[in-house]
């Protein structure tokens, strides 16, 4: 299948190099970083010139943004383009009501849009091995699973388009929170003096072990504090959505605002563009406000 990829980042890039395995063509875009963009090239991609060659020539578009506002941009370019039949598979993290929106603007043409935001990090988007969080109408996910299956080990469907975002949200939730405690534990551990090397290896003996536990801690015992790459400023954004999602659903909480305000003030001390696990350093967190 010839497959348009919008979004070959960080995330994006490994995601195209398990559909060049499998055997797609594949269509790229230039954005900010040509690095991945000149790598799949390299490998057998095809770049567009313009969202109008990219969308002309795809049978299916693939969609890894940043936000919302993106993926919105994004369509609107290359709406004029689509044809009936088509599916657009979204793998990005959008607002709570956004993709019932998008969906809505493309079921006149025809159009099939389904959510399909991911679990997982870089690593395993490289290594194929990602979760894909699917809402979408029940007749076409096995089209959706037949792409989303070469770069993810598991995809569930949670109903139609909505609950995916849903889902993703306290997918995220979760993860964000506990990345969050590994972060603040070592944080304390430091100025208390406990020895960090100790404490990481009787926590993964321990229900407070993690994936979250291992790419932060065990990295920075190394003197990497990059080895959660979700930056902070993608932190407050899913943070924001989960915390509108509960407010509109009737619910409350106490716990998801605060969470949101140490990486509000972190963004505040101009460190949006920093991986969450730098909050680790000491040296970011001495020149903090």
């Amino acid at each position: 299948m010839r497959i348009g990829l919008v979004g070959a980042g960080l995330m994006g890039h490994g995601m195209a190099l398990n559909l060049l395995g499998a055997g797609h063509e594949l269509m790229v875009i230039a954005h900010r970083n040509r690095v991945p963009i000149d790598d799949l090239v390299s490998r057998g991609a095809w770049e567009a010139g313009s969202f109008d060659e990219l969308s002309q020539g795809a049978e299916l578009i693939l969609l890894c943004l940043s936000n919302t506002e993106a993926v919105r941009s994004v369509i609107n370019k290359i709406v004029p383009n689509l044809k009936p039949g088509m599916m657009i598979i979204d793998t990005t993290t959008n607002e709570p009501t956004a993709t019932q929106e998008l969906a809505a603007q493309l079921v006149d043409l025809g159009v099939y849009y389904i959510e399909a935001p991911v679990t997982g990090g870089v690593k395993q988007a490289k290594e194929g091995v990602l979760g894909a969080v699917v809402g979408c109408d029940e007749a076409v996910l096995d089209r959706a699973q037949e792409i989303l299956g070469c770069f993810c080990k598991k995809v569930e469907r949670f109903g139609p388009v909505g609950m995916g975002i849903r889902a993703k949200l306290v997918s995220n939730f979760l993860a964000l929170g506990t990345a969050t405690l590994v972060v603040e534990t070592f944080k304390h551990a430091r100025h208390l003096g406990v020895d960090w090397h100790k404490l990481y290896e009787l926590a993964q003996l321990g229900s407070g072990n993690s994936s979250g536990l291992q790419r932060i801690v065990g990295n920075a015992l190394e003197g990497d504090y990059q080895g959660y790459v979700f930056s902070i400023e993608n932190t407050v954004k899913d943070l924001s959505c989960f915390c509108q999602l509960i407010k509109d659903n009737g619910d409350e909480s106490t716990f998801a605002p605060m969470m949101r305000s140490i990486y509000e003030q972190a963004v505040a001390d101009g460190n949006g563009g920093r991986f969450l696990s730098e909050l680790l350093d000491p040296a970011l967190e001495n020149t903090a406000s």
